[in-house]
């Protein structure tokens, strides 16, 4: 403990050490010195930081190599690591392209007693040739930034936030960027209700408590996947049973809305166009069905309980009063996109190939007089954008999408409020904020 308490005090000085050898064709930067938890309840060092790729190939197998060394030269540490996703994920398969930046990280261990005075950092890695897979062209969409982006929430009809990081992080976690449509311009940005989140909230929200003991363990915060709706009071968020309750924004009265979830995975939160509205969905893993429910802030489950709904082959889509949802079905072997109503009544949208629990949720809006369902999803190999009018009941292609989205990567969407420009997120080796110009 000794030691990693002087390697503490020593950051600075180690992240100036660190150095990466001539070849291959990859450069180190960002590079610094912490800890992370090691899995055994205590923590240990690591170095992090990002790769870039200079040359004109590509590398795979991708290996970061640590030394640590004492005041005199004397090597008393070593570890490894890989290039990692936001989450901290090791990207083994991954093959960095030509100008290609991505996170790394290598925990290394202590072997000798001693301070650590200099860390170095190599890089051994396999150069491969580069065979870019080209994604669609879609002259209707934007590029803003290329980053893993997780959250997007339009302030107004002209300016988007997006939260960049790990998609399970809770929002105070993640860093957001500020996107202005009139002169395309980025800033960093700190979310409107962070400043709302301190320990007393927190406290009073009983986001961190062990319901159990009524002992309060931070970490738990973490996984509250708490959010501050758009256009509401209220906040929303599970505890440590993944009991859904809503309270004020300093954590106080809370509501429960939703209990007996406990062998669910919560992914997300959808706010419907009524402002105290949301659809909460859950699902394990790629390709497995997703469970919902929609409820508001006040307190009520709106369409049914959980386990009385259906769950959907896509992430369902909420009506704007979260009394009806877009879900995808398979019915008599042929896929479909159906409104599922409370209290159990369907409505066959159209029949089409639907995409994994991985694509955006569907959208209903309205262009002009009409009622529209805009979907995501892939045409002819080409992950693209629909619109189904519920009025002709017509299905129209829109555009393709730049999307490339893998079994570990995830898409996410968004409408501004005029209902001209849809922003689209995706996380990944791949991932990226685009604003996409509709007109149905």
């Amino acid at each position: 403990m000794q030691c990693l308490l002087l390697i503490l005090a020593l950051l600075s000085a180690l992240a100036a050490s660190a150095v990466a050898q001539d070849e291959p064709e990859l450069l180190l930067s960002n590079t610094q010195v912490g800890t992370q938890a090691d899995g055994f309840g205590g923590e240990s060092p690591v170095v992090s930081g990002d790769i870039y790729n200079y040359g004109s190939q590509a590398y795979s197998h991708i290996r970061i190599l640590v030394d640590a060394y004492d005041a005199d030269g004397e090597l008393i540490g070593e570890g490894f690591g890989f290039l990692v996703d936001a989450c901290g994920t090791a990207l083994l398969g991954y093959a960095l392209p030509p100008e290609g930046l991505q996170a790394f990280s290598a925990p290394f261990e202590l072997f000798e007693d001693g301070t650590v005075a200099s860390v170095e950092v190599r890089i051994n890695a396999d150069a491969v040739e580069h065979e870019p897979e080209a994604a669609a062209a879609s002259p209707a969409a934007r590029l803003i930034a290329r980053a893993e982006a997780v959250r997007l929430q339009w302030l107004d009809d002209e300016t988007l936030l997006y939260g960049v990081g790990c998609a399970d992080a809770v929002f105070t976690e993640l860093q957001w960027w500020r996107y202005s449509a009139p002169d395309h311009a980025l800033s960093p940005a700190e979310h409107p209700a962070a400043a709302r989140v301190n320990e007393e909230m927190i406290e009073r929200s009983g986001a961190a408590m062990i319901t159990q003991s009524g002992d309060q363990n931070p970490d738990l915060f973490y996984g509250s996947q708490m959010t501050f709706p758009p256009n509401a009071r209220r906040i929303v968020y599970q505890n440590d049973l993944h009991t859904i309750l809503s309270a004020e924004p300093d954590g106080s009265f809370k509501r429960l809305i939703h209990d007996a979830l406990h062998k669910h995975s919560l992914r997300g939160f959808l706010w419907a166009d009524k402002p105290s509205v949301f659809l909460a969905y859950y699902f394990g893993a790629y390709g497995e069905p997703v469970h919902y429910f929609t409820g508001d802030v006040e307190g009520k489950v709106l369409m049914g309980r959980l386990e009385d709904l259906e769950p959907s082959l896509i992430v369902p889509g909420p009506a704007a009063d979260g009394l009806a949802a877009v879900v995808g079905w398979r019915i008599d072997d042929r896929d479909g996109y159906y409104l599922r109503y409370a209290y159990g009544s369907r409505e066959l949208l159209f029949e089409a190939d639907l995409p994994g629990n991985n694509y955006p949720a569907p959208i209903m809006a309205r262009s002009g007089e009409r009622r529209v369902i805009y979907v995501i999803r892939d045409v002819e190999g080409a992950p693209s954008l629909q619109c189904f009018d519920r009025g002709t009941r017509e299905l129209h292609t829109l555009t393709p999408l730049p999307l490339r989205l893998t079994r570990e990567s995830r898409a996410w969407s968004a409408l501004s409020p005029d209902g001209r420009v849809l922003a689209l997120a995706a996380n990944g080796t791949d991932g990226g904020v685009w604003r996409v110009d509709v007109a149905c």
